[in-house]
């Protein structure tokens, strides 16, 4: 299992990806250096109280969602899922194909 800081650098970047936004604006907007986020994504460091704060502010989410990191851990889970769901669903199959051709 990842730990704390490697899944909350994962999950911000997910959430500041979903809002279109570059590690340079996100960390303009939140007052720190854009190489104090990318320390924070890449899990090199964990983000101070007041930055959590305006994290929550500017990503528009609550601790509950910033800290909800149950998808980031599961790609295997995911993936089995899916290859199951492809053995048995022709159309399912088409449409994958379509996807990624």
């Amino acid at each position: 299992m990842d730990d704390i800081k490697e899944l909350l650098g994962k999950r911000i970047r997910e959430l500041r990806k979903r809002k279109g936004l570059t590690q340079e604006k996100l960390a303009e907007i939140i007052g720190i250096e854009p190489r104090n986020l990318l320390k924070i994504e890449n899990a090199q460091t964990f983000p101070r109280s007041q930055t959590l704060q305006k994290l929550l502010e500017t990503l528009n989410c609550t601790p509950a969602e910033l800290f909800n990191f149950g998808h980031l851990n599961d790609i295997e889970h995911m993936r089995t899922k899916v290859i199951e769901q492809i053995k048995t669903d022709d159309e399912l199959v088409k449409l994958v194909y379509k996807i990624i051709n």
